[in-house]
C-alpha cells in the first residue's frame, strides 16, 4: 500500500512536471517571436523618435505606471481577501498577493489577457496554505465572475462613451467595421453581464452543465466524469458566497471595480506625466475599451504586434497623427511591457519557489484504509 501511494505521488509530480516543461517550451518560442515584432513595430515608428519619446516621459511617468500596476495586484487580493472570508480560509495577505502576482503573469503570456493565470493561483494558494484545490478554486470562481461583471460594466460605459463622442469617425470609413465591433461586443458583454448576474442569484450551474454535456461525449467520458462532482461543489461554494454574503460580494465587486479603474488611468498617468498630453474622458475611454478589445485575442505576450498598431491606430483616430505622437504611443506601450516583464519575472520566482516546496514535501501518510493524500503544503489534499 505504501508503494501505490509513492508510485501515485511520484505519477503526481511527473504530470506537474511535464505541465511545467510545455509551459516553459511555449514561452521559449514566444519569447524570441514577441521580441522580434516588438523591434519590428519600433524600428516601424522610428527608433529615433521612440527613444526621445522615452527620455521625455522619464522616470516619474514609467514609476506612475508601475504603481497603478502594483495597485492593480493590491485591489483585486483585497477582493480575494474578503471572499476568503465566509468559507473560512485564513490565507495571509501577502500570500494572496503573490498568488495574484503569479496568476497575472500567466494571463500575460497567455494568448487571452482575461484568462490563463487561475489555475496558478489555485496551485499557489493551495500549496502555500494547505487548503484543497475545490475550496480554492470556489472563491477564485467567485472572484473571476465579479471581476468580469465589473470588467463588463466599465467596458460598456467605455464602449458608450466612445461611440457618442467620436460618432463622426467611427461610423465611417475606414474606421467603420472598428466601431461596430466596439458597439457590438459592449452589447454583448452587458446582456452577459446581466446573465451571470441572474445566474449567480438564482444559483444556476453553467459549469456543471457543460461538464455534463461533455461527459455525453464518448472519448471525454473518462476524463470528465472525475470532474463532475468538484465542479458542482466549486460552483455551491460560488453561489452559497455570493447570495448569503451579499455585502461581502459586493465590497468585494467594488474592489473588482476599483482595479479596472487602475487600468483605466494607466494612460492619463503616464501621458499626463511624461507626455505632457491631457487626455479627456472620451479620448480615455476610446483607448480603454479598444485596448481591451485587443487584449482579449491577443496572440503574444503583453499583446505585441496587435496592441501596438491598435494603439497607434486609435492616436491618429484621435487626432494625434504626426511621428511625435505615434512615438508617444511606442514609449506608453514599451512602459507596459517593461512592467509586464517585471510580474513574469517575480511571478516565475514566486511560482518556483512554490515547485520547490512541493517537490522537497514529505512523502504522503497512508490515511484509512487504503487512501493516500496527494503531497500538498501542510499534508492537504488538493
Amino acid at each position: 500500500m505504501a508503494a501505490r501511494c509513492i508510485a501515485d505521488a511520484q505519477a503526481g509530480l511527473e504530470k506537474d512536471a511535464g505541465a511545467a516543461m510545455r509551459g516553459v517550451m511555449r514561452f521559449a518560442i514566444l519569447l524570441p517571436v514577441t521580441v522580434l515584432l516588438l523591434a519590428a513595430i519600433v524600428w516601424a515608428v522610428g527608433f529615433e523618435e521612440t527613444a526621445k519619446q522615452v527620455r521625455l516621459a522619464g522616470l516619474p511617468a514609467f514609476a506612475s505606471v508601475g504603481g497603478l500596476s502594483l495597485l492593480f495586484i493590491i485591489a483585486q487580493s483585497l477582493a480575494w481577501l474578503l471572499l476568503n472570508r465566509p468559507v473560512g480560509h485564513r490565507v495571509r495577505f501577502r500570500t494572496l498577493v503573490e498568488a495574484t502576482t503569479v496568476g497575472q503573469a500567466g494571463n500575460i503570456i497567455t494568448p487571452s489577457t482575461y484568462l490563463g493565470g487561475e489555475p496558478l493561483r489555485v496551485a499557489y494558494v493551495g500549496k502555500m496554505a494547505g487548503l484543497p484545490y475545490p475550496q480554492v478554486a470556489g472563491t477564485v470562481l467567485l472572484c473571476k465572475y465579479l471581476e468580469l461583471l465589473s470588467f463588463m460594466l466599465l467596458f460598456g460605459f467605455s464602449a458608450v462613451v466612445a461611440a457618442l463622442e467620436y460618432k463622426d469617425v467611427l461610423f465611417r470609413p475606414p474606421n467603420l467595421v472598428g466601431g461596430i465591433a466596439i458597439v457590438t461586443v459592449a452589447g454583448l458583454l452587458l446582456g452577459f453581464c446581466g446573465l451571470l448576474w441572474v445566474s449567480l442569484w438564482r444559483r444556476w450551474r453553467p459549469l456543471t452543465q457543460m461538464v455534463r454535456a461533455l461527459a455525453r461525449a464518448r472519448p471525454l467520458r473518462r476524463l470528465v466524469a472525475r470532474l463532475w462532482h468538484r465542479v458542482a461543489e466549486m460552483e455551491d461554494q460560488t453561489s452559497r458566497v455570493f447570495c448569503e454574503e451579499g455585502r461581502t460580494s459586493f465590497s468585494a465587486f467594488g474592489m473588482m471595480l476599483a482595479s479596472h479603474a487602475i487600468v483605466f488611468a494607466k494612460p492619463l498617468a503616464f501621458f499626463l506625466l511624461g507626455g505632457r498630453l491631457r487626455l479627456g474622458l472620451g479620448e480615455l475611454c476610446l483607448i480603454f475599451a479598444a485596448g481591451q478589445l485587443l487584449l482579449a485575442v491577443q496572440l503574444t505576450p503583453s499583446g505585441v504586434g496587435m496592441l501596438d498598431g491598435g494603439l497607434i491606430a486609435v492616436f491618429a483616430l484621435l487626432g494625434y497623427n504626426t511621428a511625435a505622437h505615434a512615438a508617444m504611443a511606442m514609449a506608453y506601450l514599451l512602459c507596459l511591457r517593461l512592467w509586464d516583464v517585471a510580474v513574469i519575472g517575480i511571478g516565475a520566482l514566486l511560482a518556483a519557489r512554490v515547485g520547490a516546496r512541493f517537490l522537497i514535501a514529505k512523502p504522503p501518510p497512508l490515511v484509512g484504509a487504503g487512501a493516500c493524500e496527494k503531497p500538498g503544503v501542510g499534508g492537504a489534499a488538493p
